[in-house]
């Protein structure tokens, strides 16, 4: 059995030889010399043990076995190329696949606009998303599930990146009926008494774990209620008079029929978004999606559509119109990570 160890050279020179069907021409075309040529073909030919081609005064042509010798290697080598190219193109960022932890659907908001921008510039690269915890969320990055995880709050992982994005106004969301919804803004005392909604889900252990910090005290325990839903399905229970939950300003441009938001006054506290991810992650499609992510919470917006502009700016009027109405004046919007 043969050597097949070929130098691809070799291989390249004899097909480009069998296309001219001359060492000359073949030589001329690669920019070589003819006889440099001629020993790589023969060099190839000693390793695999057969004659290409048949030498004649007139050029050369392949026999039989070189003839098909070529076809079977040179779909080999298109197969090479393709492969090189392929695994080029991953280790460039330009393919490849992403791994990308959330805790909310991604329906509006700055993380919303940056994933989507990111499969414009990078239709190649494939994104899965996956909703979870906090809890989950971090332990798949330090396991490599996730490449990435966008969590609210500050959280921190040993040995691993964490860099906040942004942040963004806490609002009350309650029933538009609710004895509370005449008042412009509400304190935490307002809410001492009610009922909690929050979900087994996503971002729900955090609302959670942010009321009993908020209102808790010596002998006394906030009402909360904990359902297995979606954040959607939640804000249908609210409507329907179970209790309110806490949203943040992303929710305000969601229209959500029969709920009324009101924002919580006297605290400067506002609800960070963090980027987790591993310092040792050597998946280029990464690198590119923090960088986009960094100008996103920079405030360097990507390019979008007319109509997008038109909803995006309809949405910010409509927010600023109701910061005004009930905070008394114009604030700063920090666009939403739910």
């Amino acid at each position: 059995m043969p050597d097949l160890s070929l130098d691809l050279r070799n291989l390249r020179y004899a097909i480009a030889a069998a296309q001219h069907r001359s060492f000359r021409r073949a030589a001329a075309a690669l920019n070589i010399s003819q006889s440099t040529l001629t020993r790589r073909v023969q060099l190839l030919e000693h390793r695999i043990g057969f004659c290409i081609f048949d030498r004649g005064p007139d050029g050369v042509r392949l026999t039989r076995a070189g003839k098909l010798f070529l076809e079977e290697a040179s779909t080999g080598m298109n197969q090479l190329g393709h492969a090189v190219q392929v695994a080029a193109s991953v280790q460039n960022g330009e393919r490849g696949e992403l791994q990308v932890g959330v805790l909310v659907p991604l329906t509006e908001g700055r993380l919303h606009l940056a994933l989507k921008e990111f499969h414009r510039r990078h239709p190649m690269i494939r994104v899965r998303l996956r909703e979870g915890s906090s809890e989950q969320n971090l332990a798949r990055v330090t396991t490599g599930e996730l490449d990435i995880s966008f969590l609210p709050g500050r959280p921190r992982l040993a040995e691993h990146e964490a860099m906040l994005l942004w942040t963004e106004g806490i609002f009350v969301a309650m029933p538009q009926d609710h004895r509370l919804s005449e008042r412009e803004e509400l304190v935490w005392q307002d809410l001492r008494d009610e009922t909690f909604l929050v979900t087994q889900r996503g971002v729900g252990p955090e609302i959670h774990d942010y009321v009993v910090r908020k209102l808790s005290a010596p002998g006394f325990s906030p009402q909360i209620d904990v359902h297995d839903v979606s954040r959607e399905s939640l804000l249908n229970i609210v409507t329907m008079g179970y209790g309110i939950t806490l949203a943040s300003a992303s929710f305000l441009g969601r229209g959500a029929a029969g709920i009324t938001f009101r924002p919580i006054g006297g605290d400067p506290e506002q609800l960070p978004s963090t980027a987790v991810w591993s310092p040792s992650n050597s998946n280029p499609a990464l690198f590119h999606l923090l960088c986009l992510v960094k100008d996103v919470a920079a405030g360097r917006m990507p390019q979008i559509g007319g109509s997008q502009v038109r909803k995006v700016l309809v949405f910010l009027i409509s927010f600023q119109a109701f910061a005004q109405s009930y905070l008394g004046a114009p604030v700063q919007i920090l666009d939403p990570f739910v």
